[in-house]
């Protein structure tokens, strides 16, 4: 593979950094980090988003409806049903690929309790809008920040707008492990960190194998490292497959924390470059008009990934061949071997639900390379491919 998705940034010379951090250091570093950026009173470190969000569903005092966006990862999802709730799909908009608040509005009824907004390749929902509409009809609101961290919405950092803001500290925070969920309730504060006290900590076979994931996803330039790279997702994969949230709970481990403080000093940096990356593919793609998804927020916003809507682009075709290319791409999830996600909604159950626009987008989509280091000529050459893909096949 000539173009890697995604680089984590992490090698063995960072790994013996971490380990250098003392582990009440590292916890408040990162503690401090997310208050001073979303300015929340009660920060708490969980085991992933995904834990995050569920503890946040735990956390509430009822169950009912949580409206939410169709067009996600399923891991996004999952919280919601397995604490106990039912899912109301909002429909998107084609210009940011976010939740409609417009739409919002028609599905909520006396069973709704939350608004669940999740900021998708790091482009901001409209929280003015959404917030406004969860104050007239007193619903909770909850981020889904895990692809957000960094990104603003009219001068203000996601995560700052909602009850609850959840955070993935390794989708754009190059950690191997680990979420924030943070809010201003200290009776919510209280209740999750009260669940999240009561679980196991990861053992130390599962850090060795992130740790060892992490070093050799970004050394998959070697041929040696790619190969057991390759082994150790079949072998992980295997069991991981049929696993719900509730059998993943876990608290997040000590080396975790510690590498995720170290991996913190890179943040800026590395957001920077991933934001002049994704300028430079909205300017050559809109000169193609080969992307219909932007929006005005592309240019205030940090790219974790970067999705390209078209209707000219067929998803399960193109990822295909845009791999035997060279080009490794994926769809919604980051996930090799089989990048492309099956629809949450069927295009019959979309159409009767009036999610006309999730239909519209989710068979057209495709998230392009967006490793840091990418320099203006190798750019050039990802968007030939693509486009030579798209227009000819």
């Amino acid at each position: 593979m000539k173009y890697h998705y995604y680089d984590p940034n992490f090698s063995f010379i960072d790994l013996l950094k971490s380990l250098r951090i003392h582990g009440k250091s590292a916890e408040g570093k990162i503690i401090d980090y997310y208050r001073k950026l979303i300015g929340k009173k009660y920060i708490l470190l969980t085991n992933s988003c995904r834990t995050a969000l569920y503890l946040t569903y735990r956390a509430l005092e009822f169950t009912g409806e949580v409206i939410t966006s169709p067009l996600t990862c399923r891991v996004a999802l999952d919280p919601i049903l397995e604490s106990g709730n039912r899912i109301i799909f909002a429909d998107i908009t084609t210009t940011d690929l976010n939740i409609n608040p417009a739409d919002i509005g028609y599905r909520i009824n006396r069973n709704t309790i939350a608004i669940q907004v999740i900021h998708l390749g790091g482009i901001p929902c409209r929280m003015d809008e959404i917030i406004q509409l969860a104050k007239k009809y007193d619903l909770k609101v909850i981020e889904d920040c895990a692809q957000s961290l960094g990104t603003y919405y009219k001068n203000k950092p996601t995560g700052s707008f909602g009850d609850i803001a959840c955070f993935s500290l390794i989708k754009n925070s190059y950690g191997i492990g680990g979420g924030i969920l943070a809010t201003n309730s200290e009776s919510i504060y209280n209740k999750v960190a009260e669940l999240n006290n009561n679980f196991r900590s990861n053992s130390n076979k599962l850090i060795t194998y992130r740790i060892l994931r992490n070093i050799l996803d970004s050394g998959r330039r070697i041929t040696l490292m790619r190969l057991i790279d390759n082994i150790l997702i079949l072998l992980r994969g295997q069991k991981r497959n049929n696993l719900t949230i509730i059998g993943q709970l876990k608290r997040i481990s000590p080396i975790e924390k510690k590498i995720a403080a170290h991996q913190i000093e890179k943040f800026m940096y590395l957001h920077s470059a991933r934001k002049s990356i994704g300028i430079k593919y909205i300017e050559m793609l809109s000169d193609q008009n080969l992307m219909d998804n932007i929006g005005n927020d592309k240019y205030d916003s940090f790219f974790p990934r970067f999705y390209v809507y078209h209707p000219k682009i067929n998803s399960e075709k193109h990822l295909k061949t845009l791999c035997e290319n060279g080009l490794e791409v994926m769809h919604l999830e980051q996930k090799r071997g089989n990048p492309l996600q099956e629809r949450i909604v069927s295009s019959t159950e979309a159409m009767n639900a009036g999610l006309k626009n999730y239909n519209m987008v989710h068979d057209h989509l495709i998230s392009l390379p967006l490793t840091e280091d990418l320099n203006e000529k190798q750019i050039g050459e990802i968007l030939g491919i693509f486009k030579n893909t798209i227009i000819n096949q």
